[in-house]
């Protein structure tokens, strides 16, 4: 066996990826991938769409070996959200995902309650409107049927999964986002009888995420090209995986995944719960776990841009293209400073808000287009920042893996912010490089995790902070969390006049 074959299904683009059993890419195939909006802060895909476009990437990367040489595959997808099939296992209603803002009120009725404290302190997750349990309670009030149709809840590498091998099954990292039992690494009976959700027919029990749970179908293998048998395994969500890909799997070792959003995230040999009520958690292979502090908004920020101030900027380069833009403007932005809160969902760390939103502030006719571009990019920087000054853990250096990895200029700025080492290992598609990781444990071409990691891993940049701009910064930064701080009656009287208005 010469190969494994790794998939990462993000909100935005799917790619599969043929790695040989050295880490390099050998083929690449992506797709973007449609979304849906039908009611503001709704965020929907349509399944068999998603599971179409992820057929033809793998058809793709087939074409390109001898498909009797991949040893295995894994799958990698992004985390919470309904995925719902019935009986026959068709969709019942288009997925909901992660980003969709349609259970705030859920979740405010959570923190009024006492919910949302009781869910942190089972989980270890600050449940935020995206969450599974969250969004089946806004279903349990506002599409029962839905509901009550249901035979299996899913997520979506286990969608994805489902229709290489025909087997449902899932695996303890996307439990963990449910959010489960943190310590039990399986769902959490307690915090589903308190939601008033009779579910336990409808889950599927947890696997190990390189555990074999499937083979390809005949009827996958016609429409992908792949061997028919090539075993599966139960695969990750894309934080662990893309974190795995990074080599970050060893207790101690921070990683920051900036992709739709910016997840900060630290391994650890038992579950954490400081900061409390902030942040997500999840289960890591070999018995760890991986607490991440999420600011919802990462890459999402930098293609807005894009699209609204730098439409004349096109092409494959197009983040060194704007990153040339942003270095006319000095540190500070010429005092502009942005708060990256972009997302429907809100912000989930260092503190949660469904309501928050993004903000320039300091805004006058002087400021130029470089000012606005860098003040975003500064603003992505402030959140990491943010988001590890309040972990526990004293943290040296931070592997960073995500699209927005491939900019030196974002990169050397996270350094100057943070004051931290920034380390970027070999690759581009580091979900798709978990997942293909896992699939060689599971099916004996790596002994285990770790092998795995030394075999197909290395660091090929490091970016040291700027001391001289890290002062500076560390002034600015005040500023930023002083904004923030003294925003929450203004987001949440946004949301009452919307709410009238849309009324």
């Amino acid at each position: 066996m010469k190969y494994l074959l790794g998939v990462d299904a993000g909100t935005s683009v799917v790619k599969s990826v043929i790695f040989d059993l050295s880490g390099h890419e050998i083929a690449v195939a992506r797709r973007e991938t449609p979304l849906e909006h039908p009611f503001p802060n709704a965020s929907e895909a349509d399944m068999g769409t998603l599971w179409r476009l992820t057929a033809e990437t793998i058809r793709e990367v087939s074409s390109r070996i001898n498909t009797n040489e991949i040893a295995a595959i894994g799958i990698a997808g992004t985390a919470c959200g309904v995925w719902a099939v019935d009986k026959h296992l068709q969709p019942l209603r288009k997925a909901i995902l992660w980003n969709d803002g349609r259970a705030a009120n859920v979740i405010a009725r959570w923190q009024e309650n006492g919910f949302f404290k009781c869910s942190f302190e089972i989980s270890g997750n600050a449940a935020f409107p995206g969450y599974p349990l969250s969004l089946l309670c806004w279903l349990k009030e506002n599409e029962v049927k839905i509901l009550e149709s249901a035979r299996h809840l899913l997520f979506h590498k286990d969608w994805l999964r489902l229709h290489l091998t025909g087997e449902v099954a899932t695996d303890v990292s996307d439990v963990g986002y449910f959010p489960g039992d943190i310590r039990k690494r399986n769902y959490s009976g307690e915090l589903l009888k308190e939601a008033g959700l009779e579910l336990s027919d409808k889950l599927s029990s947890p696997h190990e995420s390189s555990d074999v749970v499937g083979r390809v179908t005949r009827q996958a293998a016609g429409q992908t090209r792949l061997k028919e048998n090539t075993p599966v395994v139960a695969g990750a969500v894309d934080v662990v995986a893309s974190l795995i890909g990074g080599g970050v799997i060893r207790a101690g070792q921070a990683g920051s995944v900036l992709g739709t959003s910016f997840l900060n995230s630290l391994v650890l040999d038992a579950p954490s719960f400081t900061p409390a009520d902030t942040g997500v958690q999840t289960c890591m292979p070999d018995g760890l776990w991986e607490r991440s502090l999420v600011n919802t908004t990462g890459t999402s920020a930098i293609e807005w841009m894009l699209e609204t101030m730098a439409r004349d900027i096109t092409g494959e380069n197009h983040y060194e293209t704007l990153a040339e833009v942003a270095q006319s403007s000095p540190v500070g932005s010429s005092g502009l400073v942005f708060l990256p809160y972009l997302s429907s969902a809100g912000i989930i760390s260092p503190f949660a808000n469904a309501q928050a939103r993004g903000l320039f502030f300091g805004l006058s006719t002087e400021h130029t287009r470089a000012d606005l571009v860098h003040a975003v990019y500064e603003g992505l920087a402030f959140a990491m920042h943010d988001c590890y000054s309040v972990m526990e853990q004293k943290i040296e250096s931070v592997v960073v893996v995500g699209g927005g990895a491939r900019s030196n200029f974002l990169m050397q700025l996270f350094a100057d912010v943070t004051g931290k080492t920034i380390l970027v290992t070999n690759g581009t598609e580091f979900g798709a490089k978990g997942a293909a990781l896992l699939a060689g444990v599971g099916a004996g071409v790596f002994e285990n995790l770790e092998q795995a990691v030394n075999q197909c891993v290395h660091v090929e940049r490091s970016y040291e902070p700027n001391l001289k701009n890290s002062e500076k910064y560390r002034e600015i930064y005040m500023l930023y969390k002083h904004l923030y701080t003294n925003a929450f009656e203004s987001w949440q009287l946004r949301h009452e006049i919307l709410s009238k208005l849309e009324g």
